[in-house]
């Protein structure tokens, strides 16, 4: 199946753009999310991670994480939006994807020979207070593969908001409740797991339980945190616990007078999933958020393609380099560049 893309003019004026074919891949993070370059002034090299969907069942969450982000004030501990990704579709161009800053040095959870400062756990807890009691935003997901220490500035980083919400916020009723706010996902109590994570290692509770399953108070009771054998800190364990203590305490009563996104003193929104397209369907014209490859194909509609070289055949061998497209580009080929359209079925 084929997902329905937004238009560019579905967004803001004024946001950078970057053109899929214009970025060189470099690395897979994860699923849907790529290290990528790009050329952002002449002669300058710019790495951003590329996330983009390939389904219709991400549609929505991508729609509502992107509209997020450009939203979001610059903030010293928020890995910042960077460009939307376009690729033109049917002569329009779409956007199929956003690329953020890359911040180097791997997660917390990943790389242990860092000192966890106390004063990223302070920022930590002042970020969330930002987008919790500023802009009504409930990230969703704090935990400690999703911090990253900036090694520039030596601020830790928040990244990932397609588990985010409006807090109080019922969701995208048309699309599964997408960017709804869950009680049981809030930030607080994540930070409390976080914090014991970081410190111990110890990740069985969000292993073994679902976040309804998950109270913090089982943490924060406990008599002694095990500092793990590997990690190392900048503070005895107590202090990281009393400064953890002292703000969960304040935030309970806090949260009392703050309820709903709307209730925030500079609450961000942004307009519903625009609507899809009509297409022919079962001998009538229906909107659909995705249509059957075979379809298109047979109908000479056009539509973005995702094929690429498996992972297991990366990196290439100079000098080729894997553009974002799956196209493979020859640098100075005989004089001159020269691009190889890569067939393969399905993507990786």
């Amino acid at each position: 199946m084929i997902p329905f893309y937004p238009s560019v003019a579905d967004f803001p004026r004024g946001l950078r753009r970057v053109r899929r074919s214009d970025l060189t891949e470099i690395d897979r993070l994860g699923v849907q999310a790529d290290l990528t370059t790009y050329e952002s002034l002449p002669g300058q090299i710019t790495r951003v991670a590329f996330k983009y969907y390939l389904n219709q069942a991400n549609i929505a969450v991508f729609w509502h994480e992107i509209n997020c982000l450009i939203r979001i004030p610059k903030y010293p501990n928020i890995v910042q939006f960077d460009s939307l990704v376009v690729d033109t579709v049917d002569s329009e161009d779409k956007v199929v994807g956003f690329t953020t800053n890359f911040i180097p040095g791997g997660t917390v959870l990943d790389n242990v020979s860092r000192v966890f400062k106390l004063k990223y756990l302070k920022q930590l807890i002042e970020v969330v207070d930002y987008i919790n009691l500023r802009w009504g935003i409930v990230h969703g997901d704090i935990c400690p593969w999703n911090l990253l220490i900036n090694p520039e500035t030596d601020d830790l980083q928040i990244f990932d908001f397609n588990l985010s919400a409006k807090l109080g916020w019922e969701g995208d009723v048309q699309n599964n409740g997408a960017f709804g706010y869950d009680v049981d996902r809030n930030d607080v109590k994540f930070v409390v797991f976080t914090l014991y994570e970081i410190i111990t290692r110890d990740l069985h509770f969000r292993e073994e339980c679902h976040p309804n399953e998950l109270d913090s108070s089982v943490v924060l009771e406990m008599d002694a945190w095990e500092q793990h054998a590997e990690v190392r800190l900048d503070s005895p364990v107590s202090d990281y616990r009393r400064v953890l203590k002292e703000w969960v305490n304040t935030r309970k009563k806090v949260d009392q007078g703050i309820t709903h996104y709307t209730q925030a003193p500079d609450a961000i929104d942004w307009p519903p999933l625009p609507e899809f397209p009509l297409v022919p369907f079962v001998g009538s014209m229906m909107r659909k958020p995705a249509q059957m490859r075979q379809e298109m194909i047979r109908r000479g509609v056009e539509f973005l393609r995702w094929q690429r070289p498996g992972s297991c055949e990366l990196p290439l061998p100079r000098p080729q380099r894997l553009l974002a497209t799956g196209e493979i580009f020859h640098d100075d080929v005989g004089g001159k560049d020269a691009v190889d359209v890569v067939e393969v079925e399905g993507t990786s």
